[in-house]
């Protein structure tokens, strides 16, 4: 079984109402994806950068969202709303978890060290 995650870093500035309509549009299509598991989001209180980790059971629907018109307009405007930001997009080689609430909690994966 693969895992992906797909991480959004930024620094934000002032959100309009444009913004939290498009916000709104991507998470309502982002819920229909089968292969969306759950996300969970962190603000670092010394850096002010905000931390969107989203999970996925399979590549095509990240990818899916990726293509959405919604999300490629917003990227497309991310300048009005978005000092900067970094993407990550990695494959989970191993998880698990001890009692946290958490969108992978039901997703034991082993990790092996390479020999």
């Amino acid at each position: 079984m693969s895992l992906f995650l797909s991480s959004f870093i930024f620094e934000n500035k002032e959100y309009d109402q444009e913004f939290y309509q498009l916000d709104a549009l991507i998470e309502s299509y982002t819920l229909t994806l089968p292969g969306f598991i759950g996300m969970e989001s962190v603000t670092d209180s010394v850096s002010g950068k905000t931390i969107n980790n989203y999970y996925w059971r399979n590549r095509e629907d990240m990818d899916k969202l990726m293509t959405e018109i919604s999300h490629k307009k917003a990227k497309n405007q991310s300048q009005k709303w978005i000092k900067g930001y970094q993407v990550i997009v990695a494959e989970i080689q191993g998880a698990h978890n001890a009692n946290l609430e958490h969108p992978l909690a039901e997703f034991t994966l082993p990790y092996r060290p390479s020999r």
